[in-house]
């Protein structure tokens, strides 16, 4: 009988927040974590940073937000995303690996040198995950910056630095360096 009496008062196991529905519809932060260095004798500049959210966001949207939740699991309404927010949000969902919010990187390479030039992304890698970066071969004219589509980790920032390993290939030669990405947001005093 008290059963009945339960299951007639509608209790809920109240559901965890979707932390990744959330980082959609606020879009992508300030750059929380920053990393740069020079490649190939300072031909190319490298900066690789993370920031949690993802995209544009969507109107309306924010903390506490309810409006692209469903009412279970997997029926998040997609009607306020443009296509490439759908699938940014549906391709990190699949990676749910973290309870943690998620975040994008983005990899931006400047050309120093004094030619047009082209160069292929070959690795990278870190605690976020091993990308496979799209388009993988970037071509910039001189003090030209040219980035590859953000990358986007469901596993969540769990430290004040990260190494992010990038492998670039220039003109038939390869160079692999390891980037320390550290936070931005804390003084070095430690104070906020």
């Amino acid at each position: 009988m008290a059963g009945l009496l339960l299951a007639g008062t509608g209790c809920k196991t109240p559901r965890p927040p979707d932390e990744l529905a959330q980082a959609v519809a606020l879009g992508e932060r300030p750059v929380a974590l920053s990393g740069a260095s020079a490649f190939f004798g300072g031909q190319l500049n490298v900066v690789v940073t993370i920031s949690r959210g993802i995209g544009r966001g969507i109107p309306g949207g924010g903390a506490g937000s309810d409006k692209h939740r469903g009412s279970k699991p997997g029926d998040q309404d997609f009607s306020g995303l443009d296509n490439d927010q759908a699938i940014a949000y549906m391709m990190a969902k699949a990676a749910v690996g973290s309870p943690m919010p998620p975040v994008t990187l983005h990899l931006k390479i400047e050309n120093k040198g004094r030619q047009t030039t082209a160069v292929e992304v070959l690795d990278f890698d870190s605690e976020l995950g091993n990308f496979a970066v799209h388009p993988d071969t970037l071509s910039m004219a001189p003090d030209q910056v040219a980035e590859p589509d953000p990358m986007i980790s469901q596993l969540g920032v769990t430290s004040d630095e990260i190494p992010v390993k990038v492998s670039l290939k220039l003109a038939g030669k390869t160079e692999t360096q390891t980037i320390p990405v550290r936070n931005v947001l804390v003084k070095p005093d430690g104070g906020k």
